[in-house]
């Protein structure tokens, strides 16, 4: 199955919510949405990141021409300093995306411990700009299939906004919603039509070690950059750091460089271990 993963804002610099200390929510769906990506991958499904450059709708038509039969998009709430909780949205009439809205939410403030809002029906939903809008949601009403928008924490909440900053909380968002998201797969590929049971009812699914480097993004350089890290991985040149992170964008030092050409002449048989 080919999961659409829609990481909220972005275009032309829009940062979306900026929190009280200065987190811009525009970074923070970034990096839950590679968390993400690498998650469903681990799960054996395809991962397909919108295009931040398009508008939300735009997004949604997009994943859906690439043959995406789920959307997530992922978003930071924003309010009073001491509105708290996470809450999903569902296109009006969607009931698919009714049932994915309720599992995945169930999960995530299961393992996060974050309070609930609910799931939420977007024929409710009224954009600051408009308040008489009555539309939906553009990215979850331009997509045919279960679609949901999940409104992570208040960033602008100190409290939260630090725990969204985490990327041991970014990880366990990201591994939620992946498990979220079998548990939903698997019940619609059985053609169960039950509503979801109710947050904390039944345990929440068991999702097998992701693969390493969880912020290295599946799509980087076509997803030739994950291949070639795992390869080097497996060959024992490569390790990451102690959290399995790899830090893409981490400039090298010196020693690490030395160690790299030590490990690959070792592994020519060039060198002896030492």
């Amino acid at each position: 199955m080919k999961i659409a993963i829609d990481a909220g804002h972005g275009k032309d610099g829009d940062p979306g919510a900026v929190g009280p200390y200065g987190t811009k929510e525009a970074d923070i769906t970034q990096a839950l949405a590679v968390q993400l990506g690498n998650y469903i991958l681990a799960l054996g499904h395809e991962a397909f990141l919108c295009d931040r450059s398009l508008y939300a709708s735009e997004r949604a038509v997009q994943a859906s021409k690439e043959g995406c039969e789920i959307l997530i998009s992922l978003h930071c709430n924003a309010g009073s300093a001491s509105a708290q909780g996470i809450e999903a949205w569902f296109a009006h009439g969607n009931e698919e995306g009714k049932r994915l809205a309720s599992r995945i939410l169930g999960v995530l403030t299961a393992e996060t411990g974050a309070a609930s809002r609910g799931i939420k029906d977007d024929a409710d939903w009224r954009p600051a700009s408009d308040p008489n809008w009555t539309g939906g949601m553009g990215v979850l009403r331009n997509f045919p299939g279960p679609a949901i928008l999940l409104e992570l924490l208040f960033i602008s909440n100190p409290a939260e906004e630090k725990l969204l900053s985490s990327p041991d909380f970014q990880q366990k968002c990201a591994h939620a919603i992946a498990c979220g998201v079998l548990d939903f797969v698997n019940s619609w590929r059985k053609g169960k039509t039950n509503s979801a049971p109710a947050s904390g009812s039944d345990d929440p699914p068991s999702l097998k070690a992701i693969e390493p480097f969880p912020d290295l993004s599946p799509t980087l350089w076509d997803g030739k950059a994950r291949k070639i890290a795992l390869l080097l991985k497996d060959l024992g040149i490569l390790t990451g750091y102690e959290d399995g992170t790899f830090r893409p964008d981490q400039p090298i030092t010196r020693i690490e460089a030395v160690t790299l050409i030590y490990r690959a002449l070792t592994y020519l048989g060039k060198l002896s271990p030492i």
